[in-house]
């Protein structure tokens, strides 16, 4: 059931929406359906990210609205939801009515046991065709950099205790990465998480996703957050390909009596730098999970 205004939400469902007028009132509407009936008492949050139409009148009626006065993006969006929720589990829900609501009662049921449910669109999801080879890059990397398979790296579908969110929130970004930052944070800090599956259909409207310049960035953020949170996993590898062409290159030119060449010694010095960097930069995040560690007991 929806909780009233003197009480106290057990969850928040939060939905960024910038100009989703067309879709809405009908995501609304069928979220009201599932919910409406359900044991647990529920608050939905929708924070009109700035739009230009008439979104935020569309939803005033059917959940408590918090305005951005400007667009700041998707990111910004879902921590502003985190921040204003009032329920100690949080529901990340889109707007243009991809998702199917009947999908949010059984991850919410999963924290039970988990620290965080995320949505893992199955194959029969829509997904439209110009980013189907800009995903399997991104999972392909993000994979390696976590150090495990994940079955979707960016669903807009999840659910997680806002206590552990509030910790993680300063490093979310505004853009359309901040779905992928919170997958690889909760995996890369040891969280327990449970990949569901959820199948999407066709939104509604236009999508203001930008699939090469948010790819782009998205792969960058990957690699700057994987920098952050397990640094080796970056230099470790780059210090071995240089020490690697290095060698290579000085054998070669060795062989040939021509002595070690100024490249062949770049590259070698190169590597130790990057190795004893990387470990340097390790180090700093260790003592970084241990002081967040302990400010946590």
């Amino acid at each position: 059931m929806l909780a009233r205004d003197n009480e106290t939400p057990e969850v928040t469902v939060v939905i960024p929406a910038f100009n989703e007028e067309e879709a809405i009132g009908r995501t609304l509407d069928e979220v009201h359906a599932v919910l409406e009936p359900h044991p647990l008492r529920w608050e939905i949050v929708v924070v009109n990210d700035g739009s230009r139409d008439r979104t935020a009148d569309e939803a005033a009626s059917r959940a408590r609205v918090v305005n951005h006065r400007r667009n700041h993006g998707y990111g910004a969006s879902l921590k502003t939801g985190v921040v204003n929720a009032r329920g100690e589990i949080v529901v990340f829900y889109d707007a243009d009515n991809q998702f199917d609501p009947t999908d949010i009662p059984r991850m919410v049921a999963e924290l039970a046991e988990h620290d965080a449910t995320l949505g893992a669109r199955t194959s029969s999801s829509h997904a439209p065709f110009s980013r189907r080879g800009g995903k399997k890059i991104l999972g392909w990397l993000a994979n390696y950099l976590a150090r495990t398979n994940i079955p979707d790296l960016n669903c807009g579908l999840r659910a997680i205790h806002r206590d552990l969110l509030l910790d993680y929130l300063h490093l979310l970004p505004n853009g359309f990465s901040a779905s992928t930052t919170t997958t690889l944070v909760l995996l890369k800090e040891g969280h327990d998480v449970k990949f569901v599956p959820v199948t999407v259909k066709k939104r509604v409207g236009k999508s203001t996703v930008r699939p090469l310049k948010d790819g782009m960035d998205t792969a960058l953020l990957i690699v700057r957050l994987t920098t952050l949170l397990d640094p080796y996993r970056v230099f470790g590898p780059v210090s071995v390909v240089f020490f690697l062409l290095g060698l290579a290159w000085g054998v070669h030119y060795i062989r040939l009596g021509r002595g070690l060449s100024i490249g062949a010694m770049f590259l070698l010095v190169s590597s130790i730098v990057i190795f004893f960097f990387g470990l340097l930069a390790d180090q700093v995040a260790s003592l970084r999970r241990e002081r967040r560690y302990s400010d946590r007991d």
